[in-house]
């Protein structure tokens, strides 16, 4: 016996024994693809040093003698930091668009492109002479041994795939197609109903001078689309000899989309653009003018300089915003006459109630949950359900008491999406019990129809506008069904449907339960156990009509999954004293063993800005690393710390 027990014991500790050695093998080869912020490398094809400061955030701070060395270093950084993001965006970019088109570019944007590229490549032959890890974990893990050098096409169909998104036909990863779906002959045509929400959406709005607390403008951005590991943005400050510029740039591409430089700061509002003014997508000459609008943002003197840029240069369905330390311009000057969403109508609610803004206050205004949605829809909904009884017991329990607990609750609220009330968790359900039995029966194989909140073909059909009411009732059944008869039997169901998850006692329901959001790593190709060990979630309040924007998954057991949304939000300032912030949800880098790859989520879950700084002294408090670029034939000694730029 005492025999058997050591060989298992002996065989026991053999086991753990192989499997540390494993496991520490496994993090030692995963582990050499994070960077060393702070080792110097020698490289081809720059004209200069560079030194790039990274802050406490890993933050690139990049100081360059040209405009060209600052380009190649922002590609380098962007390989070192996000390469398996940039080879997959690569990949999906050239299934979009797989033929290179022949257009001459813009020398200055060629330029860029070009100087862009080598930088990537720079990093890629430093990957190629080994002991890097391949890059990244995924090219170790897939054994791939050797990458195809980047070109300055590669950025071009990024850009051109970005453009794409912003368009109302671009659905992103996961939602069903529902062109196939037709309108029953007996039923209004409903516009709403098909709407599609484009993949990637651009937001902004300003404040004059004269309504802010320090007298200069203020402006605020707002970048939704999909939430990932890494983030789809990435901050980056390049110290031109012209000035700084900061602000949010896209892996692949070597400028900054949304920021600001000494004197001028910038955002864009994208315009759903019907596919019949646009079909095929974004051509090559928007792309281009897209691109180049941007690298004479960069270098704008004022507000009007830079909307005088943007005036010819913009694809159609885009508008852009830019202040000064003065004023506040747009273009188009004219805002273009559309509906105004729930968003707008919340957005023009907060500026209403608010009369002077601070830095603070915009950044207020962006974190807002409350939906007008359901300040919206609330009241049709209930207006006569105190007065009604229900038909059911719901879980051995009586159904009136527990509506009757439900419905004053909602009487009480003021529609704000937290996630730790109960009140939106109820709203949402019902809503989509009620938006089920309205178009079940019209659309019956259509799921995703009546799935899909759509709270503008409710607002429609609850208030009759234009005959809307009759979609309410049932096709296939004798009696003609009321809206106030499907509210109701929602209300139950969508109570039956709690009961069942959660318990008989409200007060134990909250929003985060249902609406988490689940943040996935995503690699180059295909995903499994990985995905679901390195991603994130969290209960987090909004939905996907609050200024703070979650949008719901299409998951079949979790409706009110959260995988999109805001994933880059600024609020900007000229002025010194306001000072310029921004939020983004994960970090800078995209290696899962980096401390850098999601140290900015719970800033962003709690709503934490970050200072955007292109101070130098202050980017070296509590600097992460101080690297440097050593053209192949220079010796430069590196930038002494007391030297600005």
């Amino acid at each position: 016996m005492k025999r058997l027990f050591k060989i298992l014991l002996y065989g026991f500790l053999a086991i753990c024994i192989t499997a540390s050695i494993g496991s520490g093998l496994v993090y030692f080869l995963l582990s050499a693809s994070v960077p060393d912020y702070d080792e110097d490398f020698t490289v081809a094809g720059l004209d200069g040093p560079v030194d790039i400061l990274r802050d406490s955030s890993a933050i690139p701070h990049i100081s360059a003698t040209s405009a060209a060395d600052a380009y190649f270093a922002i590609g380098f950084v962007h390989a070192q930091d996000r390469l398996s993001q940039m080879l997959r965006v690569r990949r999906m970019a050239e299934a979009s668009w797989p033929f290179d088109e022949t257009l001459p570019i813009e020398p200055a944007v060629s330029d860029a492109l070009a100087s862009y590229a080598a930088g990537v490549n720079a990093w890629l032959e430093l990957v190629s002479e080994g002991g890097r890890g391949r890059g990244s974990p995924e090219l170790l893990i897939a054994n791939q041994r050797s990458i195809e050098a980047w070109t300055p096409g590669d950025s071009l169909r990024i850009a051109r795939s970005f453009l794409n998104g912003l368009r109302p036909g671009s659905a992103r990863e996961g939602m069903p197609d529902m062109s196939s779906a037709i309108i029953p002959a007996d039923r209004p045509r409903m516009p709403e109903l098909f709407a599609i929400d484009p993949e990637q959406r651009l937001d902004a709005w300003a404040m004059d001078g004269d309504r802010t607390a320090i007298g200069t403008p203020i402006l605020a951005a707002d970048i939704s689309g999909p939430l990932s590991l890494p983030s789809e943005w990435y901050l980056a400050d390049l110290q031109f000899s012209t000035g700084p510029v900061i602000g949010a740039t896209m892996p692949g591409e070597p400028f900054v989309v949304v920021g600001r430089n000494a004197r001028v700061a910038w955002a864009f509002r994208s315009l759903p653009v019907p596919d019949k003014e646009a079909p095929g997508g974004p051509s090559l000459v928007q792309t281009e003018g897209f691109l180049t609008t941007l690298k004479l943002f960069a270098r704008s003197a004022s507000a009007t300089d830079a909307i005088g840029v943007a005036a010819d240069m913009l694809p159609k369905g885009m508008e852009a915003l830019a202040i000064d330390r003065e004023a506040v311009a747009r273009w188009p000057k004219e805002e273009a006459v559309r509906a105004s969403s729930f968003r707008d109508i919340r957005l023009a609610a907060l500026e209403a109630r608010q009369p002077i803004f601070s830095t603070e206050g915009a950044i207020g205004v962006q974190r807002d949950t409350v939906s007008a949605v359901a300040r919206t829809l609330l009241p049709l909904m209930a207006k006569e359900l105190w007065f009604v009884q229900s038909r059911d017991r719901i879980g051995g329990t009586d159904a009136d008491d527990l509506r009757r607990e439900l419905l004053d609750r909602l009487a009480s609220w003021n529609g704000d999406m937290d996630r730790n009330s109960p009140e939106p968790l109820l709203f949402w359900v019902w809503v989509r019990a009620l938006q089920q039995r309205i178009l079940k029966d019209e659309f019956p194989t259509a799921k995703q129809l009546w799935t899909r909140p759509n709270p503008d073909f409710l607002y429609a059909v609850l208030s009759d506008r234009r005959g809307s009411a009759i979609w309410c009732d049932i096709r296939p059944s004798s009696p003609r069904e009321t809206c106030e008869e499907q509210v109701r039997l929602a209300l139950d169901e969508a109570l039956g449907w709690l009961v069942d998850r959660y318990g008989r006692d409200p007060s134990t329901w909250t929003w985060g339960e249902e609406h988490t959001l689940e943040m996935q790593w995503s690699p180059i190709s295909s995903r499994g156990l990985l995905t679901a060990l390195l991603s994130l979630q969290a209960p987090i309040s909004g939905d996907p009509f609050t200024q703070f924007l979650t949008s719901f998954g299409f998951e079949e057991g979790r409706p009110f999954l959260v995988n999109a949304g805001s994933n880059f939000q600024a609020v900007m300032s000229i002025s010194e004293e306001a000072g310029s912030y921004y939020i983004t949800p994960a970090g800078q880098s995209g290696h899962p063993l980096s401390r850098f790859y999601d140290n900015l989520f719970p800033s962003w879950v709690l709503g934490e800005y970050r200072a955007m700084s292109t101070d130098l002294s202050l980017a070296r408090g509590g600097a992460s690393g101080i690297s440097r670029l050593i053209p192949a034939t220079s010796d430069s000694p590196r930038m002494s710390e007391g030297q600005n730029e």
